[in-house]
């Protein structure tokens, strides 16, 4: 099995607390389908790993420094072949199985030898499991396997001190259940998916406002002209413009300090782009972290389009990515806002039903999100695992350098 060939993909996945601000990650290494690795190939795939990690600015910048709980399969749960991770906020995340294994159970005594920490992975409550929490002090539960009435009896039967976290909350309905039951913590992509009345507001007032300034800015006819009158009719968009294309990361010559002169620098495209970024981060009551599963859904899209030969529709499977996350912002089905959209239909199919070449992109990137790996056993259109592995990656590294600049 050659190098760049190997099934392995790299997942990662936001824990966010009960204010849904951003907690931590899980990152995943994980086989697809029913393959196994031996020692030297999983040392292949790590290194593999580092270099694409390295390439989009490190693992400090795609956990933002923040908490880290890795896992993987225990044969690579050794010091020596753990990723280029700090180990300040670093958890490695273990099954109570490995309490059988005497080599595994080494290999953790040198991990936390090393100053990291362990998670117990799907707790169950098992002997095996109590056995393991005298070294590990956190737990994860999964919201999928458990009924949250079980979810109760295992956490109440945990020593004081133990963190608790739950997984696999991949909606906002489960996060409100288990939100009402007193948990706190919760891994997931549930913001995505929001709950939508079943006789929904029509849009109105200020989010109305939005998604015809969106349609007014995605005009596929419009002039740099029109760009600008449209941003001076928003004070606080101007402005939010101007720190953006002033940000040292971007290294200008001189400080820009009118649209005119920020509208020549940018190009229309790149304009476009930063305006829709920071019209949807200017949405309240939704987290942070659904502006960065915007851009890096739009990230994602665009390489696939590279990859697959659509090179030539790179910007509009871009702007399906962008676009996918407007229902969790507006809390309105995605039908009625692409309505509202000047898009064309095969965009607007990609964003209601997930089919054609852009939507069975933006379905794989939702099965990412997921966690969800059994999609993937025939690749997309050509793409091998470690390719869409290393552009989910990727695509993770470039929006969190972006947002940094809003």
């Amino acid at each position: 099995m050659s190098h760049s060939s190997l099934p392995v993909l790299f997942n990662k996945q936001p824990i966010l607390s009960t204010q849904n601000t951003l907690l931590g990650f899980h990152l995943s290494l994980d086989v697809v389908g029913q393959k196994t690795l031996d020692e030297a190939q999983w040392q292949d795939a790590i290194a593999e790993l580092n270099i694409e990690v390295e390439k989009s600015g490190g693992f400090d910048n795609l956990t933002k420094g923040l908490r880290t709980f890795y896992s993987a399969p225990t044969e690579t749960l050794k010091v020596s072949s753990l990723p280029n991770f700090s180990h300040d906020n670093l958890w490695i995340e273990v099954h109570s199985s490995v309490i059988e294994n005497k080599t595994y159970l080494t290999n953790l005594k040198e991990i936390l030898g090393q100053g990291i920490r362990l998670s117990i992975q799907d707790y169950q409550g098992s002997e095996k499991d109590k056995k393991l929490l005298s070294i590990a002090h956190t737990v994860k539960i999964s919201s999928q396997a458990h009924s949250l009435d079980h979810i109760k009896v295992l956490t109440q039967a945990l020593p004081n001190n133990t963190d608790v976290i739950l997984t696999h909350v991949d909606n906002e309905e489960l996060r409100e259940k288990l939100l009402a039951a007193g948990f706190t913590q919760f891994e997931g992509h549930f913001f995505t998916e929001p709950v939508i009345a079943i006789q929904a507001k029509p849009l109105e007032g200020s989010r109305l406002a939005l998604v015809k300034l969106l349609a007014s800015l995605n005009n596929p006819d419009i002039t740099f002209e029109e760009v600008v009158n449209l941003i001076k009719t928003d004070a606080v968009l101007s402005h939010k413009l101007l720190s953006a294309i002033n940000h040292p990361s971007n290294d200008l010559p001189h400080f820009i300090d009118n649209l005119k002169e920020a509208v020549s620098f940018m190009g229309l495209k790149r304009l476009k782009f930063w305006v829709n970024m920071i019209m949807m981060s200017q949405v309240d009551d939704v987290p942070k972290e659904l502006l960065a599963t915007a851009l890096i859904r739009a990230k994602f899209l665009e390489a696939v389009a590279v990859h697959t030969g659509h090179q030539v529709d790179s910007e509009r499977f871009f702007m399906v990515g962008l676009f996918s996350t407007l229902n969790a912002f507006l809390k309105v089905p995605m039908v009625d806002i692409v309505d509202k959209l000047p898009i064309t239909d095969e965009i607007k199919i990609a964003l209601t039903q997930q089919k054609g070449s852009m939507g069975k992109a933006l379905f794989i990137v939702r099965a990412l999100e997921q966690g969800n790996t059994q999609f993937i056993m025939m690749g997309h259109e050509g793409m091998n695992i470690m390719e869409i592995s290393s552009s989910y990656m990727k695509a993770s590294g470039w929006a969190n350098q972006t947002l940094s600049a809003l």
